[in-house]
């Protein structure tokens, strides 16, 4: 124990754990389906920029070749664009959060407070899903547009909401894989072990 009362050992050892989780996540995000995910939500970023930069540019040379309803169109990709990062967000665990105080318990008590944590982001993410689902059918049944001339139909806009939460959800089911594969290996790991140090007894 240290002065301020921080097991210093096991703030060394949660900043390893972590260190190894986001190696580990780096060379998941190498994956197809990663990259393709990238790539969506670049091109949304990027359009978006485009189309603002386009506008930008033109309002000084000539602004009777501005495109009308940039801004809405921007606020459509934005929207899928963030949304649809809180897979890869999720998936190699760069969310913001506190882990300080979970680094000072028992490894085991740890491990069970993180392995919960996930599920219950997991439950979350599918709850978010369920009700997303039902508020974008419902926009598409109702036929709502927006209220500008280009009249979008608003069901496209709010799909980001359980498009995103199922790639969040898909994310934390890839994190829970992950942690029961790790926690097998160190099972098989410690038998292995037990069983060296009985046969030299």
């Amino acid at each position: 124990m240290s002065a301020g009362g921080v097991d210093e050992a096991g703030v060394q050892a949660s900043l390893e754990r972590k260190a190894a989780d986001e190696l580990d996540a780096e060379v998941a995000s190498g994956s197809l389906v990663a990259r393709l995910e990238s790539f969506v939500i670049g091109g949304f970023a990027l359009g978006a920029l485009g189309l603002s930069t386009y506008n930008v540019v033109v309002r000084y040379f000539d602004p009777s070749l501005m495109l009308e309803l940039v801004e809405e169109v921007q606020v459509y990709l934005i929207v899928w664009a963030v949304f649809l990062a809180l897979g890869a967000v999720t998936r190699t665990d760069r969310h913001v959060k506190a882990d300080l105080f979970v680094s000072m318990l028992p490894p085991r008590v740890a491990r069970g407070l993180v392995v919960f944590t996930e599920v219950l982001g997991l439950a979350f993410a599918l709850l978010l899903a369920y009700l997303g689902i039902g508020i974008a059918w419902q926009a598409y049944d109702f036929g709502d547009v927006s209220i500008t001339s280009l009249r979008f139909p608003l069901w496209i806009y709010i799909a980001a909401l359980p498009a995103g939460a199922l790639s969040m959800a898909a994310g934390y089911a890839v994190r829970i894989a992950h942690l029961v594969r790790n926690r097998r290996q160190a099972a098989g790991t410690d038998g292995t072990a037990r069983l060296q140090r009985e046969r030299r007894t």
